[in-house]
Order: structure tokens, then C-alpha cells, then sequence
């Protein structure tokens, strides 16, 4: 009886499984053995391959766009858009006989069939939707209705409807959070504006895990206090170690609005740049804050049109890069050439939306089209896919949906026996 052939070395399979090209190759060789499994699954393994502090292209899964829609009569109905917003990124991992969700959470395919993404915290995507059939069982009912999405672990969280009143009266002045809290749990925090007297943002929380239930109301701040009189600019947060972060434009100056989740406690930053006194705003677009992946430091990043570039200002908690102009704790950090293709002439780009883990923005301009642009080379390519570009004609601004390879795989892989 011949012998079984002798197992490879372990540091020739570990060689093997590095040069896998595409992550859902290296799933598949993941799930075909119990010992490939274990591999795969390591912390070091999977930090060789997707080394922290990087940016990781393959993280970008797609795009959901986001738009306004209106009920008969011209009353707000939320951003509820009236066809599938998702549409998949240039070199996605995601194939196009595979659906978005029916490849990461397999129980929420009909909550993405009409949604719009709100925000997003390490693999946590909340959203709002509409329930299978119409608005609900009472289609007369003013409720939000809301679920939070991992995409890591495949669960999703249909929260308790949120009734909108005047909480939602002002849905421009209305943001969102989502914070993860550990491996199965999260918190979600929504502001509104409270225009029946008070004049102030006030938040309202959910917690998995607690009482099924929305929190009252309370006060978040009140901008008139501050001398702020325009609107919240970036309504999904960004969220750093805990702290939540959201962008609100005075009509003069941008600033951030920092609230600790665990605590409720709010303070508010001027951001440095862009500066509107010193030049005409048609010269560059409204800034955009942004996480590092390792949450090391809050960051503003800005689109300038002339010349076309992107300009880093980074919080941190201790500054130490930069080229010198330094305002409190923001620092210049980098500016980055962006080169269109040749022969393109790029007539006012605006950016749709910035993708942190991936390092790209997305970016659209006069005529429509579309550029995905390298934050580390500046290299813009023009994505002329047409169903990617007619998914997101039309929408004035755009959600990237990325991924956390590391912990997709610890969470899929982790303790589970082998096949």
C-alpha cells in the first residue's frame, strides 16, 4: 500500500498562501483543509498579507450612491433611493453573478433591495431601508426604520423603528454613527435638529445588548451658541478610539464636532483649511474628515482645483509630521499632485466620497464622469465601466463599502472546526 504523500513544510504552504492573488482565492484555500485553515487564519499571517497602517486597494468593495427622494406632493420621505444604489469598484473582489450583501450578510439581501448607507465603523455598515412590500405595515406611519450590517461576522440588526417627528423635520441637519464596541456589540447615535423652541442639535442612542429601545432625546449642543449658522456638512461620522466625528460648516469656517460615545461629551474644533476668506470657494470642495485605518489620527482632506491636488490636515495626539504650519493640534501633513489621464481635461471635479482603507477618492466632474484617484501616487483612472457610471449618475454623492480583510477572515475562520 503506497504511502500518503508527506505534507508540505509549513513555511513552503505559508509562501504558497501569500502569493494567493485575490482574497476570495485565498478563502477558498482557507476552507480546503483544516491545516491551511489555521494558517490563513494567524494574526501574523494575515498582517504579512494586509500589513497594518497600509492602504489596501482590494478593500474596496463598491459604491452605493445617495440620493434625495421625495414623496407625492413634494414632502421628504428620507434619502430612501427608488432602485438599488450599490455598484461595484473597479477590480472589486466581488463578482457580477454574486449580489453585495448575498456575499457578506446573507440574511439582509432583502433590507439592501431599496437602502441607503448612513455609516460605517470597522465592518459595521448602518443603513436605512424600506421593509419588503411598501413603507410597512402602517404606510401611514412616520418612522425611520433602520439596520446595522457586519460584514465581517455576516449578522445583521434590524433596530427598533425610530419614530421621526420633529426630530427629522430638518433632514439636512439630521447625522449618523455607528461605533463598534466589541466583537458582537455596537452603539448607534443619531442627531437631529429641534427646531420646537430649544434651536439645537439634540442626540438620540441605541445600544445592542441593552433595553430594546431607542433613548429620549437629549442635547447635543446648541450652534447658535457657537456663532454656527449653517449646515452639518458630512452627516456619516468618521469615529476615532471611541470618539465620533462629524463635520459642521459656520458659513465662514468648517469645524469638527467630536462626542464620546461612552460619555456624551461634545467639543468642537475649527478646522485649519481650506480657509474661504483667503479664496473664492469655487476653488476647491468641501473638506472631508477621515480615520486612519489604525485610528492613529483624525484627518481633513480637501479637493483643490487649481492646480488639482489634495491637501491632509491630520489631529493626532501628539503632531509630529508636517511641513510646520500647525494650527492648535492640526498639522499639515501632505499634499498629494493629482495627474488626470492624458489628454483629459478636468472641468470642476467634485469629490463623491473617500475611501480610507483603500486610499481613493472617488471623484466626478462637470461632464459626469468619473474618476477613482490613488491618494498615495496621485494617479487618477477614469472609470468608463458603464454600469458603474450609470449606477451612480445622478447622485451627488457617493458611500464607499470597504472591508477589513484581517478581521473578515479572524471572524469567519476563527474557531471553526475543520472540513
Amino acid at each position: 500500500m503506497a504511502s500518503p504523500p508527506a505534507a508540505l513544510p509549513e513555511d513552503i504552504a505559508l509562501e504558497i498562501l501569500a502569493r494567493v492573488p485575490d482574497a476570495a482565492g485565498l478563502f477558498r484555500c482557507a476552507a480546503a483543509c483544516r491545516r491551511w485553515r489555521t494558517l490563513v487564519a494567524d494574526p501574523s499571517f494575515l498582517r504579512r498579507r494586509w500589513p497594518d497602517g497600509a492602504r489596501h486597494p482590494s478593500s474596496l468593495l463598491g459604491f452605493f450612491g445617495q440620493e434625495w427622494c421625495r414623496r407625492p406632493g413634494g414632502e421628504d420621505r428620507g434619502d430612501v433611493p427608488d432602485s438599488p444604489g450599490f455598484v461595484r469598484a473597479p477590480g472589486s473582489v466581488l463578482g457580477s453573478e454574486h449580489p453585495f450583501l448575498g456575499s457578506f450578510v446573507p440574511g439582509a439581501a432583502g433590507i439592501f433591495d431599496r437602502a441607503v448607507p448612513l455609516a460605517s465603523h470597522r465592518g459595521l455598515l448602518l443603513v436605512r431601508f424600506v421593509p419588503a412590500g411598501g413603507a410597512g405595515a402602517d404606510p401611514s406611519a412616520d418612522v425611520d426604520r433602520l439596520a446595522v450590517c457586519n460584514l465581517h461576522s455576516g449578522a445583521c440588526d434590524v433596530l427598533p423603528p425610530l419614530e421621526r417627528g420633529w426630530f427629522f423635520d430638518y433632514v439636512d441637519a439630521s447625522a449618523y454613527a455607528v461605533v463598534s464596541q466589541g466583537p458582537a456589540s455596537f452603539k448607534v447615535l443619531i442627531v437631529g435638529y429641534n427646531n420646537e423652541g430649544s434651536q439645537q442639535y439634540d442626540i438620540r442612542t441605541f445600544s445592542s445588548g441593552g433595553e430594546p429601545s431607542w433613548s429620549a432625546p437629549s442635547k447635543l449642543f446648541n450652534p447658535i451658541e457657537h456663532g454656527i449658522f449653517g449646515p452639518l456638512k458630512q452627516r456619516g461620522a468618521v469615529v476615532r478610539h471611541g470618539t465620533v466625528h462629524w463635520l459642521i460648516w459656520d458659513l465662514v469656517d468648517f469645524h469638527a464636532i467630536d462626542v464620546d460615545a461612552m460619555t456624551g461629551r461634545v467639543s468642537l474644533q475649527k478646522l485649519p483649511a481650506p480657509r474661504p476668506r483667503d479664496m473664492e470657494y469655487h476653488l476647491y470642495d468641501t473638506p472631508r474628515l477621515s480615520v486612519a485605518a489604525d485610528e492613529t489620527a483624525l484627518s481633513s482632506l480637501c479637493l483643490f482645483r487649481e492646480p488639482l491636488r489634495v491637501e491632509t490636515w491630520t489631529r493626532g495626539d501628539v503632531c509630529e509630521e508636517g511641513d510646520g504650519h500647525c494650527g492648535r493640534d492640526w498639522c499639515r501633513a501632505r499634499v498629494v499632485e493629482l495627474r488626470p489621464p492624458e489628454q483629459k481635461q478636468i472641468d470642476t471635479p467634485v469629490c463623491m466620497c473617500l475611501g480610507e482603507r483603500s486610499g481613493t477618492l472617488l471623484i466626478k466632474d462637470l461632464h459626469r464622469c468619473m474618476y477613482i484617484a490613488d491618494l498615495e501616487s496621485g494617479a487618477m483612472e477614469e472609470t468608463t465601466d458603464k454600469q458603474f457610471c450609470r449606477g451612480l449618475d445622478g447622485c451627488k454623492t457617493a458611500f464607499p463599502v470597504e472591508i477589513d480583510w484581517p478581521a473578515f477572515f479572524k471572524c469567519r475562520l476563527g474557531g471553526k472546526s475543520g472540513v
